[in-house]
């Protein structure tokens, strides 16, 4: 069936928890770069815990698939923030989040880094979740992707060496809530081998009270110039520690295959509930992927696609426990203590 999609507005990245205790909300940037096959991620976030004081966070990775030594994150921590409920527009310490552009600095772990880069706009929201999981409190979080197909253009600089960016592939995305999922994986891509496509795919369990919820995927591909929904629901997961086997159909069309990243490639990055719990997040922006899209026809189902990427998917496990296997995690780093507005 084909997927009901919003024009891009500057409501679709506003600051959606404002005044709120018991919330966080996360802007977030991937991309790879061409030129250096290497994969970058910038995130802007806010926590307002149950308890306690508010905070913002800056978030900078870089994944090396030549020299894995040289992936590294850093996260930031500020009391310094600004963030519009009118438009799209998130500062945090120094750093800018915007609609078509995003920049700033950090240091940690020996490393200084800069970025400053322009993305195309003007496309369509994609709504990762069906339309009534983004009424009332039934989602935990709530995850949009408000420019699902972009490129990005500028430099990124590390240590002193500049690196331009050229008409990169990537997305940028937003999300919302009260809690995480208990475990989740998430994954895009919009450049493939071979087609033209993007795959946006998520599957998460949470709690709800003293009980566990199953297994819940949902998956959007756009192919063919349309956006292809597909779900599932299952109580056993179909992904591990940089793996995922995803297999998902609707009555016209089956996407199945695989979605992977070595151990070398994920960095760990932890994560805060409001409610003083924690998330670790194995994150690789230089995944690859092999899925098969399968089209429903007189005798079975006929395959119309391959969607294969090699480095250029964008891809998360994560749970309650750290996986020891992850060597490399983000560096944690204090920033400045001034008043918020």
């Amino acid at each position: 069936m084909a997927d009901k999609l919003w024009a891009v507005a500057e409501e679709d990245n506003v600051h959606r928890v404002a005044e709120r205790s018991g919330a966080y909300e996360v802007w977030f940037l991937t991309f790879t770069d061409p030129a250096t096959g290497r994969g970058y991620w910038i995130r802007s976030t806010f926590l307002a815990p149950k308890r306690g004081s508010a905070s913002a966070g800056i978030w900078f990775a870089r994944f090396d698939p030549a020299d894995p030594a040289s992936t590294f994150g850093v996260h930031r921590r500020s009391d310094t923030w600004s963030m519009s409920t009118e438009e799209f527009d998130v500062r945090v310490d120094g750093t800018l989040m915007s609609s078509g552009r995003a920049e700033g600095t950090i240091e940690g772990g020996e490393h200084e880094v800069a970025w400053d880069v322009r993305y195309q706009t003007g496309g369509e929201t994609y709504r990762v979740l069906p339309d009534a999981l983004y009424r009332g409190r039934l989602a935990p979080t709530k995850l949009v992707s408000p420019n699902v197909d972009t490129r990005f253009t500028g430099a990124v600089s590390v240590d002193g060496e500049r690196f331009e960016i050229v008409q990169a592939p990537g997305q940028q995305g937003h999300l919302w809530g009260e809690r995480h999922a208990q475990r989740w994986a998430w994954a895009h891509c919009g450049d493939f081998l071979e087609e033209d496509a993007i795959v946006h795919v998520v599957t998460a369990r949470g709690r709800r009270g003293p009980f566990t919820t199953p297994y819940v995927t949902f998956a959007g591909v756009r192919w063919d110039g349309r956006w292809i929904r597909l779900s599932r629901i299952g109580r056993k997961p179909d992904f591990g520690l940089g793996t995922w086997r995803v297999d998902l159909e609707n009555r016209r069309y089956r996407l199945t295959g695989r979605i992977e990243a070595p151990t070398a490639a994920l960095l760990r990055a932890k994560y805060e509930d409001p409610d003083g719990s924690s998330r670790y997040c194995h994150n690789s922006e230089i995944a690859s992927c092999r899925l098969a899209l399968f089209e429903r026809r007189a005798g079975g189902f006929d395959e119309i696609a391959l969607l294969e990427s090699r480095g250029t998917t964008h891809a998360e496990w994560a749970g309650l426990t750290p996986a020891p296997q992850v060597e490399r995690q983000f560096l944690e780093v204090s920033g400045s203590r001034r008043t918020h507005k």
